[in-house]
């Protein structure tokens, strides 16, 4: 819901509300949770992928983290940040589209989201915060 919020609020909704998506739902997934490539490649396998959210969910060392998300908007651009409170990614392997993972079953968002969504997506050094920019 949050997501659907936060586009309308951009010139062209349809076209962002995809890669905010994304952006919230790795900073729960992979941020905040925990969940590694391999394990919810591995999840997603077996079938178990939205169980062990939810069970994940329910787990006191998970209870009080929360991913914060910034809407700033001036005459030239809307930025959008969302930081969780995960240890951060190498997310510079996942912002252009990968070979090695065209197969996966997840892997995409990331490099979706910089191309069809946003004008810029930049990462803070570690890879637990996110600016996604959209130019007006």
């Amino acid at each position: 819901h949050l997501a659907i919020v936060l586009a309308s609020s951009c010139p062209e909704p349809d076209k962002v509300i995809s890669g905010i998506s994304e952006l919230l739902i790795n900073a729960i997934e992979h941020g905040n949770l925990q969940i590694g490539y391999e394990e919810k490649s591995e999840l997603k396998k077996q079938g178990t992928w939205r169980e062990e959210i939810e069970h994940r969910l329910q787990l006191p060392e998970f209870a009080d983290k929360t991913a914060k998300v910034s809407y700033t908007r001036n005459g030239a651009s809307i930025s959008i940040t969302i930081t969780d409170h995960g240890k951060g990614f190498n997310w510079q392997n996942f912002l252009e589209f990968s070979p090695e993972r065209a197969f996966d079953n997840h892997g995409r968002g990331i490099a979706m989201a910089r191309l069809m969504s946003f004008d810029k997506l930049q990462y803070n050094d570690v890879g637990n915060q996110v600016t996604a920019t959209i130019s007006l």
